[in-house]
C-alpha cells in the first residue's frame, strides 16, 4: 500500500461479557487517554443495539505514517491496558481491528486501492 494523505480511521471491536463491563469501561477510558496522547482524533467507544456484547473502539490517525508511529510509542502501560482488554474478550475470534481509508469524495474505480482499472471489457 503507498502511503497516502486521506485520513485513517481505525475500528477495533471487541465481545466483553456484561458482566466484565465496569472493568471494561473502565480499561477503555485509559485507552482513549493513550490514543489521544499518540495523536488519534474522534475517539468514541460504540456498543451494538443488536448484540450488545460487541463493543466497538472507533478513532481516526492523520496518516498511515502516524498510525506506524503510534505503534512505536507503546508504553509498558498501554502494553498492560491492551493485554487487560485482551482477558476480557469472549469472543469466538480474536480481537478484531479494521484500518479504514477515509475518503470524502465518490472517486474513480482506479484510485481505489487493489481495484483494477474499468478496461470497458465485459
Amino acid at each position: 500500500m503507498s502511503i497516502e494523505v486521506e485520513t485513517l480511521m481505525v475500528m477495533v471491536d471487541f465481545t466483553i461479557d456484561e458482566a466484565d463491563v465496569p472493568r471494561f469501561l473502565a480499561l477503555m477510558a485509559d485507552r482513549r487517554r493513550i490514543r489521544i496522547r499518540d495523536g488519534a482524533g474522534q475517539w468514541t467507544l460504540l456498543r451494538d443495539m443488536e448484540n450488545p456484547d460487541i463493543w466497538t473502539e472507533s478513532y481516526h490517525v492523520p496518516t498511515w505514517v502516524e498510525y506506524i508511529r503510534h505503534h512505536e510509542r507503546r508504553t509498558e502501560e498501554d502494553i498492560e491496558n491492551f493485554k487487560q482488554l485482551r482477558a476480557l474478550h469472549r469472543g469466538p475470534e480474536p480481537i478484531r481491528v479494521h484500518r479504514m481509508i477515509e475518503r470524502h469524495s465518490l472517486a474513480e474505480l482506479r484510485t481505489t486501492p487493489g481495484r483494477r482499472r474499468d478496461t470497458g471489457r465485459p
